[in-house]
């Protein structure tokens, strides 16, 4: 006798391929729920987005200002008033900075937005340290040399602070003065500063060269030159601590020799003589 073996055949189709396909569809399915959902999100956030670019909630209305001290109405409403009217969130802060730091009178700005609709503007001024002469100007330097503005001849003895005098030097404002001497000139001065007794304001530093610096102060000329401050400046409490036991007075004093000094005194004899001739010759 011959086995007669039976096969099961549902629909022309296997139990497996039909898994196959189930699962096939499912994950089709599945991916375009995702891609709807992100869809839906991009849409939100768009709209979010527009919504708050245009809502009259974020508009600003004002702009708080602080650390300003010499900046003029007029500098800080060209600054300030771009803003007025603008979406907090579009207004261009870099360019707002970059414009304020534009300002010779400003070394550094900083802006804050204050949600909802307000700005807050820090700004760091310049301190001026200097009075810089070239002889047919003066001008107004901060403590890094930087030129701040231009003093009318009424200005002068507003701004009580030690002078730099060099020749024919070009500034820039906004930017530091180039002369080869302004380092030593200021190194100079901020020596005299830290050494006290000195009255700032009435100090004067003839800067032609580093080798020729002259301090004018009192009356006297004090030839310092380029460098070594400390042991001139000690040389130099020691020469007037003599002048002043002897009680005679000064014209100049040299103190760019190494160990020693050039000292000239006023020969009041020669004064003496001089004012009688005058005085005669009037009669």
């Amino acid at each position: 006798m011959s086995a007669v073996k039976r096969v099961r055949v549902q629909g022309g189709r296997s139990s497996a391929g039909l898994r196959k396909s189930q699962s096939g569809l499912i994950s089709i399915l599945l991916k375009a729920m995702v891609l709807i959902v992100i869809a839906a999100g991009w849409l939100l956030v768009w709209q979010g987005y527009r919504t708050v670019m245009h809502a009259d909630l974020f508009i600003i209305s004002g702009v708080q200002v602080e650390g300003v001290k010499q900046l003029g109405d007029k500098d800080l409403k060209g600054i300030v008033d771009v803003f007025i009217g603008q979406n907090i969130f579009r207004a261009d802060l870099a360019s707002a900075v970059k414009r304020a730091e534009g300002n010779p009178w400003v070394k550094e700005a900083r802006i804050y937005r204050r949600l909802p609709n307000r700005l807050t503007m820090v700004f760091t001024e310049r301190v001026p340290a200097f009075v810089l002469d070239t002889g047919t100007a003066r001008f107004l330097l901060d403590g890094d040399g930087v030129v701040i503005e231009r003093l009318a001849k009424e200005q002068t003895t507003a701004w009580p602070l030690p002078v730099i005098a060099i020749r024919d030097c070009q500034v820039r404002f906004g930017e530091e003065v180039t002369a080869e001497v302004m380092p030593e000139a200021m190194q100079l001065i901020a020596e005299i500063s830290a050494r006290g007794g000195w009255q700032s304001s009435d100090v004067t530093v003839k800067a032609d060269s580093p080798e020729s610096l002259t301090v004018l102060y009192g009356g006297c000329q004090f030839k310092v030159g380029s460098g070594r401050y400390g042991e001139k400046f000690r040389r130099l409490a020691e020469i007037m601590a003599d002048v002043k036991q002897r009680g005679v007075e000064i014209v100049y004093v040299d103190l760019r020799p190494e160990r020693q000094a050039a000292v000239m005194i006023k020969n009041d004899k020669v004064k003496e003589q001089r004012a009688g001739v005058k005085k005669k010759r009037s009669t």
